[in-house]
């Protein structure tokens, strides 16, 4: 009997790990403190509160993994990679124990808005983590423990950066953890290591131990861009060496030009970036790698200064001055999502300059504790719903749509019977551009939404290059519409949603602004709200009424917004003989 290592030795080493067993303090008292601890960090009042105590977690797993472990080793006929199975898994499990993450005893999440009624959306987000204090676990070693002053940093970014982090980071810690280990100091001590470097590993590890720094630049269309993006990447360097060992390797490297401490290197990015000459400047113990001549130009001598911009200084406001790192982040999620349709060879795209949340964070270190402190458009409730639960979903079954499309059949092991796949996750991907063009569509419009009804309302954002063609089609209605190929050819049979028309950003938030038609998904219509909140409405319908009558009963509409939804809805079931 042979078993496959890796599967087996992940599995059977997070057994070795929880058998081993995790120290916790027993009573109610502690699950106390530390709730008090991690609550006394966050912001209470606002849209989003959560505590976690991963405790009971490591102790229900603890017995699991004692089973798993005992059945394995006990049985009557070993597999024959079991040495290799046993040695594999006790490297990972002893790794699992040297990172510290057992010595999680709580963290904490919290947004509140901070902005009024006439100012765009921002929020004040906070994470906690609280480590056990006497934990030595790399994890907790690796990032720099002193709090430095941070503005200075990103007072230098240009205006039109899209991303960007600077966290102190210290290998040097983390070799020292891994070199405690009996098991892994055989491979760190190894003499041969240390004559290829030319000294012991961890005074290395020592001069590049400091503050790591990145940023990015939207450059679509230039032929010097890697990806679409000009790059920066600071590096420490505090003795050196790694300026030494650049010297050397730019010798054997074709058109590259050295100017005392300027390396301008020649086309080595090949078809990533075919024009592009990357540059590094050696200087003052770092080492800063820019992507092209034209990134260096964009970091190096730009028009605009970042924190010089209105949008900037409302973003910071309020954030802590000091802390190990920062995390700024102004890219577009549509742009992310559009390079995962690519990847799964779909065809549809959202618009690239919709859905583009910003934030700042600052990280904060208190001895083995971290509060991450952000002012963001974003709370904590959306970034959950983009990045756990919709853009998986929506990915997921637009994967699995294609698989059948390209297979004319059924998922593997999936019955001839069954039901399609539900796509009322894709579908509030599209409600959310909806949302996002409406916003935009306000904000020109002294906070109006389109007066036009249905079709007509959504023209209105066509028109406006506010909504992508392909959002205006339900994927539970694929087959049925198909996207226009222009707003102005845009018409009933392109269209798979209804548009209330007539609102405004101070009408009743709980009214409907966009919703599914009728025969989208089975069992259920998904709805945006003046609010800009999305809901599934369980339902089955064969008309527009029954869906604002669904919506009476859960908002108790006034008799003036009632009576206006409902002729709205009677005047499309009519046209389109829903009766």
């Amino acid at each position: 009997m042979k078993i496959q290592n890796g599967a087996v030795s992940a599995l059977l080493g997070g057994a070795i790990l929880l058998a081993a067993g995790c120290e916790s303090t027993s009573g109610q008292a502690e699950d106390a403190r530390i709730y008090r601890t991690v609550a006394a960090q966050l912001d209470t009042g606002g849209t989003y509160y959560q505590i976690m105590n991963p405790r009971y977690v490591f102790e229900a797993a603890d017995r699991i993994g004692v089973q798993l472990f005992n059945s394995f080793t006990s049985m009557p006929e070993p597999p024959e990679n079991f040495t290799e199975i046993m040695d594999a898994s006790l490297h990972m499990a002893l790794a699992y124990r040297l990172s510290g993450l057992e010595d999680i005893q709580g963290c904490g999440s919290s947004s509140v808005r901070v902005s009024d009624d006439r100012e765009p959306l921002l929020f004040r987000n906070r994470t906690f983590l609280a480590v056990r204090p006497e934990s030595k676990g790399f994890l907790w070693a690796l990032p720099g423990t002193e709090n430095r002053p941070l503005a200075a940093s990103w007072n230098a970014l240009p205006a039109d950066v899209d991303s960007a982090f600077e966290f102190e980071l210290r290998p040097d810690a983390v070799y020292r953890v891994f070199a405690q280990s009996e098991k892994f100091s055989q491979y760190l001590h190894d003499e041969r290591i240390a004559l290829f470097v030319g000294e012991p590993p961890e005074k290395l590890l020592a001069g590049l131990s400091g503050v790591v720094g990145f940023a990015s630049i939207a450059a679509e269309g230039s032929d010097e861009a890697l990806s679409g993006n000009h790059l920066m990447l600071s590096l420490p360097d505090g003795e050196g060496k790694l300026a030494g060992l650049l010297r050397k390797v730019v010798l054997f490297l074709p058109g590259t030009k050295v100017e005392n401490e300027r390396i301008e290197f020649g086309t080595v990015l090949g078809e990533h970036a075919p024009k592009a000459r990357p540059v590094a400047m050696l200087k003052e113990g770092r080492i800063t790698l820019y992507s092209s001549l034209a990134a260096e130009k964009a970091f190096t001598a730009p028009e605009k200064k970042l924190a010089a911009t209105e949008a900037f200084q409302r973003l910071s406001a309020g954030l802590p001055e000091s802390g190990i790192g920062y995390l700024y982040n102004n890219e577009s999620y549509a742009k992310v999502f559009n390079l995962l349709m690519e990847e799964f060879e779909l065809s549809f795209r959202v618009n690239p300059d919709s859905w583009t949340p910003s934030q700042l964070t600052v990280l904060t270190r208190d001895g083995n504790n971290f509060l991450a402190t952000g002012n963001s458009s974003l709370d904590s409730n959306q970034s959950k719903l983009v990045n756990q639960l919709v853009l998986p979903v929506a990915v997921g079954s637009m994967a699995a749509k294609e698989y059948l499309k390209r297979n004319g059949g059924l998922l593997p092991g999936a019955e001839e019977s069954a039901e399609a796949p539900d796509t009322t996750g894709e579908c509030q991907i599209k409600l959310e551009l909806f949302k996002d063009a409406l916003a935009q569509y306000a904000e020109r419009h002294g906070g109006a939404y389109p007066e036009k009804e249905n079709i007509e309302g959504i023209r209105a954002l066509l028109a406006g290059k506010l909504l992508p063609l392909e959002a205006t089609v339900c994927p539970g209605a694929f087959g049925e519409d198909e996207p226009a190929e222009s707003p102005e050819l845009f018409d009933i049979g392109n269209c798979s949603f209804i548009y209330f028309g007539g609102f405004t950003t101070k009408s009743n938030p709980k009214l409907p602004l966009v919703a599914d038609w009728p025969f989208n998904h089975r069992g259920a219509v998904n709805v945006l709200l003046v609010d800009g909140t999305i809901e599934k409405l369980e339902l089955e319908t064969d008309n527009c009424k029954r869906i604002v009558s669904k919506l009476q009963t859960m908002y108790q509409y006034n008799e003036k917004e009632f009576q206006n939804l409902i002729r709205q809805a009677d005047k499309l079931d009519k046209m389109f003989e829903l009766e």
